[in-house]
């Protein structure tokens, strides 16, 4: 449909001008990565939390714009949607208990590059009207959304330990029961 060509058009667009900003935003540094006398952080890791933040931000923005459609899509199925939904839950609630582990073990760059990957065959799946493949899906859903919630935060800040950046400029975890 149009629509989705549009929107793939945009969304594109949108990162191809985030790739042009990242590089020429890179061309400028190479000051030496601390804080000024005034408190500032320098550049290196304006541009650190800039980049992590643009890519999360599409991400994110990416799964509500996925996930806004999903009942619309299902309906024209006529599936059993609720099942669709609460395998989807399920499974996150599931797989979002061991996730973290295995992103820490296998390394949590690749734990962003699974959760791409992903998302590209659960959003092939989601136009197929077959229930099991549907099924299917969901389940990959749910392995998807735990990789979302955690690899990508993960990556962060050991990327921004791996920089030496000083570990101060991490926000603090919340306090336990939050």
């Amino acid at each position: 449909p149009s629509w989705a060509i549009r929107t793939f058009v945009v969304l594109a667009g949108i990162t191809l001008l985030v790739a042009l900003s990242q590089r020429n935003a890179g061309k400028g540094e190479g000051e030496k990565d601390d804080v000024r006398p005034s408190g500032e952080k320098l550049p290196a890791f304006r541009a650190f939390q800039r980049q992590y933040l643009v890519v999360y931000s599409i991400v994110m923005m990416a799964d509500w714009l996925q996930g806004t459609n999903m009942y619309t899509l299902y309906q024209s199925y006529d599936v059993d949607i609720s099942s669709l939904f609460i395998t989807g839950f399920t499974s996150s609630a599931i797989f979002g208990t061991v996730v973290g582990l295995y992103v820490d073990q296998w390394g949590r760059k690749l734990g962003c590059v699974v959760y791409l990957i992903l998302e590209i065959v659960i959003n092939l799946l989601e136009h197929v009207n077959n229930f099991p493949l549907l099924m299917v899906g969901r389940l990959l859903g749910g392995v998807s959304t735990s990789l979302l919630f955690s690899a990508f935060e993960s990556w962060m800040v050991s990327e921004h330990r791996k920089r030496g950046f000083p570990e101060e400029w991490l926000p603090p975890p919340p306090p336990p029961g939050e």
